[in-house]
């Protein structure tokens, strides 16, 4: 209603200078702005500059139409008044106070106001109507122009009454109706961008189909494997030259049954092995030691999107078939596990909050196992980590996996808000204490957000911690910056995402007003992305990259620099293609800063922001509707990478 109201002397105006007198005309309109911009004051409003502006710009017309002849205002006085309209709101715009953000701050609360969303929005809009303003002057200046005696009141010149009253009318009209009818659509297709988000409920196994065997033919796969193992899949006992088809399926974690399939032709002794041979065609392209996992696809049944493969938390049942012609001849399951038999995971306290410990197998070291702590990325919890912590207590690590972020108690709640740095520092102390490690070799991981609140806690922690803890730390996705806290909804201004000592640690703003085009563009294709079965994905990268450079350009003052300061040995792994925020830039970044010759930097060219150090289908690399980058075989063969990466990181920090 105040933004009707703000154009309220306007539409007077309007109403009147075609029909009464220019005098009265005008003076009415001022007293309408003078009373608007009391109105305002008198209910404790900030100025606005559309008030203030009209009110100036009636009170020269008023001027001008008592000394200036009406033969002449007749002509010129609807688009001077034009022009007037849009100087004020262009000048709006160029001093920072947009008339649209003016208004709309009154409907949302005080927080969403200070949002760079809402300030992008507001702009876009604000110029929108700008952008009508001045088609509307340009109009209105045609027939003085073109035809000295064409006026505002003429009634028989199409001229006339095209260009002073029905482009500009139509223009403002609809300028308006897009005002007024985006923010209703805007949400409800944002709502069904979510909506399409899939639930994750986890779900028991299916029971395994039955084995097919054939006594001229042999399939030879791992019976029992890791998620880091390679999974070779060999078929002997063909005939030479001949065609089959290999179908790789598994159900994930909430139940999605996820399939890859490629057709070979046999070699000359009769075999087909997917380490050696690369498919004639199908879901992969190359040979490839773990191939027929990676390259699985989920089998979408619905308009849901379909998410990231999370396997399940026990056992994961995977079923090689060989088809000839059509026909199944062969025909076997077996399991892929987190770690090795004999692995103990238990779930533990550790600094007050939930934790989770994997013990290797066998008898304990006299001097305790080398230790790895590993904490997660934006979710804070264990569960992403128990994977990690049981493939490397599988070799010979005490594995701990960290909790550092609360538990949301709503689905639209943020994590990363606030969060004490000591939190970090105190797994780190009471893992070293475990009864079985050995606190002169420990290595922390972090993942994204994870590494980044990793990274800033050790380099505020002070020597006790770094020097006598302390191995090397190992940072997937790394942030070389703290960053501002970032909810569900956007940016949350003024406030930090860490903590140090119940001080704020100073943050770099993260422009989300960036991801408004998406945002728009996705809202707009979200039917046609459902009609074609394609998921609608936010890439916050751009967000990300532009906080990044103007903390380039304005470095934060007394904030600790990330990553100077640590004096131990860092190994920073980003993939070139992450989707989410620019990795590979702040681990140079990192690793540049620090100049220590014993760091490590790995970018994975084609992979995205989730890198795991499993073999883990590569397909739907999202979450939540957020975009993490990457190929399919480039995500593959750099999560590979990585793990080699880790592992010689381990082997030479904790030697």
């Amino acid at each position: 209603m105040s933004f009707v109201l703000g154009f309220a002397p306007w539409i007077l105006f309007w109403v009147l200078v075609g029909n009464t007198g220019f005098v009265v005309a005008v003076a009415c309109a001022t007293a309408g702005a003078v009373l608007a911009v009391a109105l305002g004051r008198s209910r404790d409003h900030r100025w606005r500059s559309l008030d203030v502006g009209t009110a100036a710009v009636f009170v020269v017309l008023l001027i001008v139409a008592l000394t200036v002849d009406d033969a002449v205002l007749e002509r010129w006085l609807q688009p001077l008044g034009n022009l007037g309209l849009f100087l004020v709101a262009l000048a709006g715009v160029l001093v920072g106070r947009p008339f649209v953000r003016e208004y709309a701050a009154d409907a949302v609360d005080e927080a969403t106001a200070r949002t760079d969303g809402f300030r992008a929005i507001t702009l876009a809009m604000t110029w929108m109507w700008v952008g009508a303003f001045a088609v509307m002057t340009l109009v209105s200046f045609v027939p003085p122009l073109v035809d000295g005696s064409a006026t505002v009141r003429d009634a028989d010149r199409p001229l006339s009454v095209v260009c002073y009253w029905v482009i500009p009318f139509v223009v403002l009209g609809l300028a308006g109706a897009v005002s007024g009818a985006f923010p209703p659509w805007f949400d409800k297709q944002s709502s069904t961008v979510a909506a399409r988000s899939r639930p994750a409920t986890p779900v028991d196994q299916p029971p395994a189909p039955p084995d097919i065997t054939d006594e001229s033919m042999a399939l030879d796969l791992p019976e029992e494997s890791r998620h880091d193992d390679a999974f070779v899949v060999t078929v002997t006992g063909l005939d030479p030259d001949a065609d089959v088809d290999l179908e790789c399926a598994g159900v994930d974690l909430v139940g999605r049954r996820w399939t890859s399939s490629a057709r070979f032709r046999a070699s000359t002794d009769g075999t087909v092995d997917t380490g050696r041979d690369a498919p004639r065609e199908g879901d992969w392209p190359v040979a490839d030691p773990a191939a027929p996992i990676w390259a699985m696809r989920p089998e979408s049944t619905d308009d849901l999107v379909d998410e990231m493969f999370v396997p399940p938390a026990e056992a994961w049942s995977v079923t090689v078939t060989i088809r000839r012609d059509g026909r199944d001849v062969l025909r076997r399951s077996v399991t892929r596990s987190h770690g090795d038999h004999g692995v103990r995971v238990e779930d533990v306290d550790l600094g007050g909050r939930p934790a989770v410990v994997a013990r290797p197998p066998g008898e304990r070291p006299a001097t305790g196992w080398p230790v790895v702590l590993c904490f997660g990325g934006s979710e804070g919890g264990v569960d992403s980590q128990r994977s990690t912590v049981a493939m490397l207590a599988s070799r010979g690590h005490l594995a701990v996996a960290g909790s550092w972020a609360d538990e949301p108690t709503a689905p639209d709640e943020a994590t990363v808000v606030d969060v004490p740095l000591e939190r970090f520092t105190r797994a780190l102390t009471e893992a070293c204490a475990l009864d079985d490690a050995n606190p002169l070799q420990v290595v922390a991981i972090g993942i994204s957000r994870g590494a980044e609140g990793l990274l800033a806690a050790v380099a505020l922690a002070g020597s006790a911690i770094r020097d006598t803890v302390l191995s090397g730390l190992v940072l997937v996705s790394p942030s070389s910056v703290s960053w501002q806290a970032v909810g569900p909804d956007g940016d949350i201004p003024e406030t930090p995402s860490w903590r140090w000592s119940g001080a704020p640690v100073p943050a770099v703003p993260v422009p989300t007003g960036r991801l408004m085009p998406q945002l728009v563009a996705e809202a707009a294709t979200v039917r046609r992305d459902i009609a074609r079965r394609r998921p609608s994905l936010l890439r916050l990268w751009p967000a990300y990259a532009a906080g990044l450079d103007l903390a380039t350009d304005t470095p934060l003052p007394e904030g600790p620099s990330l990553g100077a300061g640590v004096p131990v040995p860092v190994l920073c792994i980003a993939g070139a293609d992450d989707a989410l925020w620019p990795s590979a830039r702040m681990a140079h970044a990192l690793v540049r800063g620090r100049g220590l010759d014993e760091d490590r930097l790995v970018v994975l060219p084609g992979a995205g922001h989730l890198i795991r150090f499993g073999e883990f289908p590569t397909a739907a690399q999202w979450t939540g509707g957020i975009a993490f980058g990457g190929d399919r075989l480039g995500q593959a063969l750099g999560q590979r990478a990585a793990r080699e990466a880790l592992l010689a990181f381990l082997a030479r920090v904790t030697a």
